[in-house]
């Protein structure tokens, strides 16, 4: 029983991670890493299935070499934080509070995947 628990939680993360590939608010790395996580306990095919997708493996192939993010995909992945966090700040100008927060997580993602 444990293992169809396991098995429908990693096809949940798969979904989510795939979903997050298209959707800008999803994280796909986590859902992928934690897909695999639950693989790893249930089924080794579906470990095998995540490495060796081309759309899923790149996502995990950095993480587990430890390359991290290539310099090309990270200039992306931060302009479009940046942006996105500046528009929200723009638009909530007059709540201070808010736009200490965001700016706060900005630059701990920053931070962060440098």
């Amino acid at each position: 029983m444990k293992k169809y628990l396991y098995i429908g939680a990693a096809l949940f993360c798969v979904s989510m991670g795939t979903l997050g590939m298209f959707l800008p608010i999803l994280p796909t790395t986590p859902f992928l890493l934690l897909a695999i996580w639950l693989f790893m306990r249930s089924s080794k095919r579906g470990v095998k299935m995540i490495m060796g997708n081309k759309l899923m493996g790149p996502y995990v192939h950095s993480y587990f070499s430890r390359n991290g993010i290539p310099k090309n995909k990270l200039k992306r992945i931060l302009l479009s934080l940046w942006l996105t966090l500046l528009a929200t700040m723009w638009i909530f100008h007059t709540k201070l509070h808010v736009v200490a927060i965001l700016a706060t997580v900005g630059i701990g993602v920053t931070i962060h995947l440098y």
